[in-house]
């Protein structure tokens, strides 16, 4: 497989994962009207009840079948980096994603009343985070503004977080969710800059 089809991979998969999160949340909430983004976590939509301060949610699975598809989504394009990669620091911030990848995958798995759900979820944002970062710091040389961007942004956004107040778990995660694909996207155009060149 050369590089060209790597890039177009990458490319493929983070928009479809992209786009799999943002299904799997908006349907999961028309089925369950009572979720309200200022009082409750978007982990509702896949379990707990009345216990967890919530009604129990009407087809959970949509939303943990969807943390699933999305983390698979996740981890596949991650491996294309680790696979593509210009630098061994890309290769490093690729296979970081991959496991950020997998613990969707474990959010989905470890739903919403499940012990390790908090730990999971809160590690699928630091992993991210985490590759993120490292990502930057491999696009430096390369794509100095887009690099230094994605170096000093997961710091900024983790630092705002703290000081941003938020109502709700999910409205922090819908900050952090926004943040990871805001990167995402701004790395892709890395590669789809190339592509267009070449």
């Amino acid at each position: 497989m050369n590089k060209r089809t790597i890039k177009k991979l990458i490319i493929l998969f983070s928009i479809l994962a992209i786009l799999s999160s943002w299904v799997t949340i908006f349907t999961s909430i028309s089925f369950n009207p009572w979720f309200k983004i200022n009082k409750n976590a978007f982990s509702d939509l896949g379990g707990g009840s009345y216990i967890n301060g919530h009604p129990p949610p009407m087809f959970p699975f949509i939303y943990n079948v969807g943390m699933i598809i999305t983390g698979s989504l996740i981890f596949i394009f991650s491996i294309f980096i680790a696979f593509y990669s210009r630098n061994v620091i890309e290769a490093i911030g690729g296979s970081y994603f991959s496991l950020s990848g997998i613990f969707l995958i474990l959010i989905g798995i470890y739903h919403e009343g499940t012990y390790p759900h908090i730990f999971v979820s809160l590690w699928f944002f630091i992993l991210a985070s985490i590759s993120i970062f490292i990502l930057g710091i491999s696009l430096i040389k390369i794509y100095r503004n887009r690099g230094l961007f994605l170096t000093i942004f997961p710091i900024l956004a983790w630092i705002f977080s703290y000081f941003i107040p938020f109502s709700s778990t999910a409205e922090t995660e819908l900050y952090g969710i926004l943040a990871i694909e805001i990167s995402v996207l701004l790395y892709i155009s890395t590669l789809w800059i190339k592509l267009i060149l070449k």
